[in-house]
């Protein structure tokens, strides 16, 4: 296979950019424990320079070097001085990997389930019923998915999100906006106490929500470990649903799918295109729509604190919070100051930064099942970090975050993790 049909010229160009100076080694989590070139970021655009001017083969060592030896963090895109893309290089030759090589027929199935929401509805009541007929900590505890414990993560809802509330709900007042909630795969099936949030702080910041009912995920997951066509299905199903030039934004509650939505789609598209995928312009025009109108919750809701009601008058004890930075919010969407101005704007809140807040939790998604010693080395220097900081809540803006963190904290030391909306829904009831 030669480099001409590889990637896109534009991709392609990141490889000329990077001048080797080493400023992304120490942003890389993975090769902060590995210490070999292979896992620097540095290294792999060396890698993908060689594969792409035909120097070496795709091979399936190359291919176990992408994936194993890489997050897609994007932490390496933020330190970069000359503006790399690290990650649309990796991850587009994760896509032509997978072509050659395949997938797991795991992932196979996780896939096409993520893909067809009467799947992933079915497949949630299977699970909730296996778990219960299953349960208890004697079974539970005992059960690993690669670094991550199984009686860590939470149980599925009792029905899905979206069928708790019309698909619009109105504030008391006439409303200030008007929004479509993009609440993804987590919210729907596993976070409902999140959406809750969103809609009820929303609604008291005068805003009208709009929850599009055959809204499914956002393909991001799908897109980043190669299977690019099945993500497709899930992008062209929420540019159709999401691209709307009359409402005022299209708020998330995950890092992932605000990323997806905001960065990657339109990015993803072009490149297809680029390389003779029957991509129709209009299809491209809609996504950059889309991501002009995406904002994270904590985002909108900072560019509107003016909107938020006064909170009661704080009584009890105050709680000491800290603040963990999914990759896909703070180095895909630049959102950082945002949830931090709001947590200190809280009563009853003592804010206080942990050390290594803006680095990788070591999740990843599936990284965390398929290579779980890396993981965990990274993930136990973020657990440790969040008990130097003395913090009881930890609070987040990713679903992925939450799981791969509340999974490792010791729960004799009775630390929580919720999204940063929560503790803003938890000082109104206060």
């Amino acid at each position: 296979m030669r480099s001409k049909v590889l990637l896109s010229e534009l991709t392609k160009e990141n490889l000329y950019h990077c001048n080797k100076c080493g400023l992304c080694l120490q942003a890389c989590p993975v090769y902060k424990e590995l210490h070999v070139e292979s896992a620097s970021p540095r290294g792999k655009v060396q890698l993908c320079k060689h594969v792409l001017e035909g120097d070496m083969n795709l091979s399936k060592k190359v291919n176990d070097i992408l994936f194993s030896q890489c997050l897609l963090c994007g932490s390496c895109v933020a330190a970069c001085p000359s503006g790399v893309r690290q990650d649309e290089l990796f991850s587009g030759l994760r896509w032509r990997a997978t072509q050659r090589y395949g997938i797991d027929w795991s992932k196979k199935v996780l896939f096409q389930t993520l893909s067809h929401k009467w799947i992933m509805c079915g497949s949630t009541w299977f699970v909730k019923w296996a778990r219960k007929l299953f349960s208890g900590p004697w079974i539970e505890s005992k059960i690993k998915l690669g670094n991550l414990p199984v009686d860590g993560i939470p149980p599925f809802n009792p029905k899905p999100f979206n069928r708790e509330f019309p698909e619009i709900v109105k504030p008391e007042g006439p409303p200030r906006a008007h929004i479509l909630y993009f609440h993804g795969c987590a919210t729907n099936y596993v976070f409902g106490d999140t959406g809750r949030a969103v809609v009820s702080v929303l609604n008291k910041m005068g805003v009208e929500v709009e929850i599009p009912r055959d809204q499914g995920c956002c393909g991001l997951p799908i897109f980043l470990s190669g299977d690019r066509e099945t993500s497709l299905k899930s992008i062209r199903e929420t540019v159709r649903l999401f691209a709307r030039k009359d409402i005022d934004a299209v708020i998330v509650d995950c890092a992932t799918c605000g990323s997806a939505l905001r960065k990657e789609y339109s990015q993803i598209l072009r490149e297809l295109r680029d390389l003779g995928e029957d991509i129709e312009e209009k299809l491209i025009k809609d996504a950059e729509l889309l991501a002009s109108k995406t904002r994270d919750v904590s985002e909108f809701i900072d560019e509107h604190i003016e909107w938020l009601p006064e909170f009661p008058t704080a009584e009890g004890p105050v709680v000491r919070v800290t603040y963990h930075d999914p990759c896909h919010l703070l180095k895909g969407q630049n959102v950082g100051l945002q949830p931090r101005h709001i947590l200190n704007s809280l009563p009853n809140v003592d804010f206080v930064e942990m050390d290594g807040a803006d680095t990788c939790c070591g999740g990843g998604g599936e990284f965390q099942i398929d290579y779980p010693e890396t993981s965990a080395a990274i993930t136990n220097r973020k657990i440790e970090n969040i008990y130097q900081s003395g913090a009881e809540v930890v609070a987040t803006g990713c679903p992925g975050c939450n799981i791969t963190i509340r999974s490792h904290l010791d729960r004799s030391k009775e630390v929580k993790v919720l999204h940063t909306v929560q503790l803003i829904q938890m000082a109104f009831k206060e």
